[in-house]
C-alpha cells in the first residue's frame, strides 16, 4: 500500500505499508456488519431494516466461556481429565492456530447474563479461577 501527501516543497512525500504484518484480531466483525448496514439503513432513512438486520445478528451472537489454554494437546487433555468431574458441562478442545494454543471451553450460551452467571460460579473452583467470556 502506498499513499502520498503533497508537501509545500512541490515534492511527494510517501509512506510505504507492504511490510506490515497482517493480523486478526479480537474484532467482532458480525457487530461491525451491523453498524454498517444500519449505518446505509438510516442514510437511507429506513431505520426498521436496520433495527431488524441488527436484532438478527444479536441473536447468531454466541457467548462461550474459557477455561484454560495450553500449549500441547497433551496438557489441555490432562486439564479435561483432572476436571471433568467438577463440573456439569462437557468441555471441548479446541486448536486455535492463531494464537497456536489449546483452548477448553463449555458449549455456549445465547444470554450473556446466563454465561456470567456461569462463569461466575466456575471462579469458585480454583481450577477454573482464570475463565473468562468470549464471543463468537
Amino acid at each position: 500500500m502506498e499513499t502520498q501527501n503533497e508537501k509545500g516543497t512541490g515534492e511527494p512525500e510517501y509512506y510505504l505499508f507492504d511490510d506490515v504484518e497482517i493480523t486478526d484480531s479480537l474484532i467482532n466483525y458480525s457487530s461491525i456488519k451491523s453498524e454498517l448496514i444500519i449505518d446505509s439503513a438510516i442514510q437511507k432513512n429506513d431505520k426498521s431494516i436496520g433495527q431488524l438486520i441488527n436484532g438478527a445478528e444479536k441473536k447468531l451472537e454466541k457467548y462461550i466461556i474459557q477455561l484454560g489454554a495450553f500449549s500441547s494437546k497433551e496438557r489441555a487433555d490432562s486439564f479435561v481429565k483432572d476436571n471433568k468431574d467438577k463440573i456439569s458441562f462437557p468441555m471441548s478442545i479446541i486448536y486455535k492456530q492463531q494464537s497456536n494454543l489449546y483452548v477448553v471451553q463449555i458449549p455456549p450460551f445465547k444470554e450473556r447474563t446466563e454465561a456470567e452467571l456461569v462463569r461466575n460460579a466456575l471462579w469458585k473452583v480454583i481450577s477454573f479461577k482464570d475463565a473468562f467470556i468470549i464471543t463468537e
